[in-house]
């Protein structure tokens, strides 16, 4: 029995152990062979690991491969590390490892052409050499523009500069050969450079904040429009300044949805037009400060408000419609060098963005109004400061409010505020333009001509005294409203009592204007 037992077990273990033994062996082969599948999957990803992307390979399949892997085409000797093979097992050849490669800013459909780039290479400091690219070949062109993140912006051949490392050089910025291309041109070759910020969304969020301003703006000119009593030389000087504003904004929104194709004729004759327009607006608020100044001077020359305002007129609309004459000559003649020009619809619907032809014939100008605006409205004050210290103890708080002094300090304090809101803007304006372009600044001036439209609304029509009017107007029943709000919520005087350059001194003007009336 015991033999018969340990039979069995013996057996009974063979048994057991015999597939044990198969199993393994089987499982060791099986681990090889998906070994072995791998060792070779990854040799064969090494091999054909790409060393650059396609689109700056060649195929050198045309080559000669030596028995060390190096291939040798068109001149080129590749090494094993500067080819690879794509997924037809075709080899291609990293040449921009090996040559400098340029991008040229087309999309090489319908063929680039293949003129000459010519370039201005910076050889150290001030010395430049004049190179045409296509005369090395040591340099290779890929047919197609970089990638970019934002747009391609286009820079004159004076605006840039390359550098024998292929660095282009724009001002302070250097960009490398992976963020620029050249487009070429007669005499020398523009660049394309990749702008980081997406300046086309920031155009169309620009011109739907100017859009949404305009409404405010119309409603302003408008309202004053079917006001008689609105319409003194304060009323129709803001109604001119909104209109000017009005076209010059509407214009502006639509360039910036590039509505207007560059070098077109419609694209030429609304740059002239948003141009004078915007200048006219920069000198009817002239007019306006000019106009508060006047009337608090000492001047005793009297004439007619008809008169005045026409004296106005052939000002505001007279000094822009002479400027955008002589830009026209001047952009249309050669009286001066092309480099000078306004250059108005070529490169953009507007006066040229080259920093000097900008500042001559736009920011120069608003430069010079914006600082006689101060001027006046600082000279202004004095004399408001002088005439109420010298008459403090003259004046009660309460006869003072229905005098024709209080009214024009009205209208200087909301004239005040009108210039604050644009004499800032276009002094941030300004500013920019001086320290170069920084985001936080652009979006500054952005938003704050985006508010326009709304704040001149607010300042000059959301008033009680304009709300009665316009009831008045429809025939609705008009509320009578209360005393304090008549008094400080006066807006633009429309009476036309003593004027206070009439008056002897400062000292007399108010005891005179105040008993007098």
């Amino acid at each position: 029995m015991s033999l018969k037992v340990t039979k069995r077990v013996s057996y009974r273990r063979a048994i057991r152990q015999h597939p044990v033994a198969q199993y393994w062996w089987h499982s060791v082969d099986v681990g090889i062979v998906l070994l072995c599948f791998v060792v070779f999957s990854v040799i064969g990803d090494v091999k054909s690991a790409a060393h650059c992307p396609l689109a700056e390979s060649v195929d050198i399949s045309n080559g000669t491969q030596d028995a060390d892997g190096t291939i040798e085409h068109d001149g080129i000797r590749y090494s094993t590390n500067q080819y690879f093979y794509d997924n037809s097992s075709v080899p291609r050849g990293c040449v921009c490892l090996i040559r400098e490669c340029y991008h040229i800013c087309c999309l090489g459909t319908p063929p680039c052409p293949q003129d000459e780039i010519k370039v201005n290479f910076s050889l150290g400091g001030e010395v430049y050499d004049t190179r045409d690219l296509r005369d090395n070949p040591n340099y290779h062109f890929l047919y197609f523009p970089p990638q970019c993140s934002g747009s391609l912006l286009t820079l004159e051949p004076h605006e840039y500069v390359l550098h024998s490392d292929g660095v282009l050089a724009y001002g302070e910025s250097k960009y490398d050969r992976g963020r620029y291309c050249l487009q070429e041109a007669e005499p020398f070759a523009n660049a394309g450079y990749c702008e980081t910020v997406d300046v086309y969304a920031m155009h169309r969020m620009y011109s739907v904040g100017i859009l949404i301003s305009l409404p405010f703006l119309v409603a302003t000119f408008v309202v004053y429009a079917l006001l008689p009593e609105m319409q003194n030389i304060p009323g129709k000087s803001l109604m001119c300044y909104v209109a000017a504003l009005t076209v010059g904004y509407l214009l502006l929104g639509l360039m910036r949805f590039n509505v207007f194709g560059y070098r077109s004729n419609w694209c030429i004759g609304f740059g002239y037009l948003v141009y004078g327009a915007l200048l006219a607006s920069f000198f009817w608020l002239n007019v306006m400060a000019f106009d508060i100044f006047w009337t608090f001077g000492g001047s005793r020359g009297r004439s007619s408000e008809r008169r005045k305002f026409l004296y106005y007129s052939l000002y505001a609309w007279g000094a822009p419609l002479l400027i955008v004459g002589l830009v026209a000559l001047l952009d249309n003649t050669e009286f001066i060098h092309a480099s000078m020009r306004p250059q108005i619809g070529m490169e953009r619907c507007f006066v040229s963005a080259e920093r000097l032809i900008g500042f001559l014939y736009m920011y120069l100008p608003m430069l010079l109004l914006v600082s006689a605006n101060v001027a006046f409205f600082a000279v202004t004050a004095i004399r408001i400061f002088r005439m109420e210290q010298a008459t403090a103890t003259a004046l009660s708080g309460e006869s003072r409010r229905h005098t024709k002094y209080e009214k024009d300090r009205n209208r200087y304090s909301l004239y005040l505020r009108l210039f604050i809101i644009m004499g800032v803007t276009w002094t941030v304006e300004i500013i920019t333009f001086l320290v170069g372009e920084s985001t936080w600044l652009i979006y500054l001036v952005d938003i704050c001509n985006c508010l326009t439209g709304i704040s001149i609304f607010v300042l000059f029509v959301w008033k009680q005294k304009v709300k009665q009017l316009l009831l008045k107007r429809f025939g609705f029943k008009q509320a009578v409203p209360l005393r304090n709000e008549q008094n400080t919520n006066s807006t633009i005087s429309t009476t036309r009592s003593t004027d206070l350059k009439s008056m002897v001194n400062p000292e007399t003007r108010l005891t005179d204007m105040t008993h007098g009336n």
